[in-house]
């Protein structure tokens, strides 16, 4: 089988380009998205916790805020520098490192336990990334993983996809990217079991993604490589799909503040 090429959500540097927006708009989201997961891990003071794909730090924030020892990995440098920056102005207990989550430079059983919001499941190879945090953390720590499910619910990326075929039909149906290959049950199951998991608890969670109002979030669709690509693909044309999409949104729900929904499963499991 030939393999896939590497989408623009899978390529660290195209993320070094999107901090600030991310964090302002979708790290609160992948927050509220990623709580459940935060609650499955032991609230002991000192747990040390491994966050795989970190993003500009929300997760690894929360937790150290919690009590707990976080080290945070991105393959972005950009995305760590910051995760550094906000844990020095907070004085909070995160160590971070520039680093390949499907080639963790860690120790066997070096840490209690290990996270990814969005992160593991992007990785081109997510069996070998999530084998990699199974073998860093000891025997019965837990391990908790953040995944899409229902796409079609996630209202954001719904109607931009309607917005973009709208003024482009020649682009046609998008291509699920690589971060939904999990999106069923069965197969967010069998990535745990292919890395090395005896048993996995899947929970469906629901979020909602507030934004001051249509037009702000349309100045700020690119907040990832991904995004980003889509409307560039338009070409002088991204200008109109955005405003469709804007326009769409506020015939909905008005000029003012908008909310957008999403599901996600939060997979858990413990290191046999």
């Amino acid at each position: 089988m030939i393999p896939r090429p590497a989408e623009p959500d899978q390529r660290p540097e195209r993320w070094n380009n999107h901090v600030s927006v991310y964090e302002t708009l979708f790290e609160p989201f992948s927050l509220a998205l990623a709580e459940p997961a935060f609650g499955r891990l032991s609230q002991a003071d000192g747990l040390s916790i491994l966050d795989v794909g970190a993003g500009s730090g929300g997760a690894a924030l929360a937790l150290a805020r919690r009590g707990f020892r976080v080290s945070a990995i991105d393959a972005s440098a950009a995305m760590v520098a910051r995760i550094a920056q906000r844990a020095a102005a907070e004085a909070l207990p995160i160590t971070t490192a520039v680093m390949d989550g499907q080639a963790l430079q860690y120790a066997a059983a070096a840490f209690d336990a290990a996270v990814s919001i969005f992160g593991v499941i992007l990785f081109p190879d997510a069996v070998r990334g999530l084998a990699e945090m199974r073998r860093v953390v000891r025997t019965g720590g837990r391990v908790a993983v953040v995944t899409w499910t229902e796409p079609q619910n996630y209202e954001l990326a719904a109607q931009l996809r309607t917005a973009i075929q709208h003024v482009q039909p020649s682009v046609g149906p998008t291509v699920l990217p690589a971060q939904l290959r999990y999106r069923e049950r069965a197969d967010f199951e069998a990535l745990f079991h292919a890395a090395g998991f005896l048993a996995v608890e899947i929970e469906t969670h629901r979020a909602k993604l507030h934004v001051p109002s249509a037009r702000w979030l349309g100045e700020r669709l690119r907040f990832a490589p991904g995004m980003a690509a889509q409307l560039d693909s338009l070409g002088d044309r991204a200008p109109e799909a955005i405003d469709l999409f804007v326009r769409t949104i506020e015939a909905k729900q008005g000029g003012g503040p908008v909310v957008f929904g999403a599901v996600v499963f939060v997979g858990t499991a413990r290191v046999p």
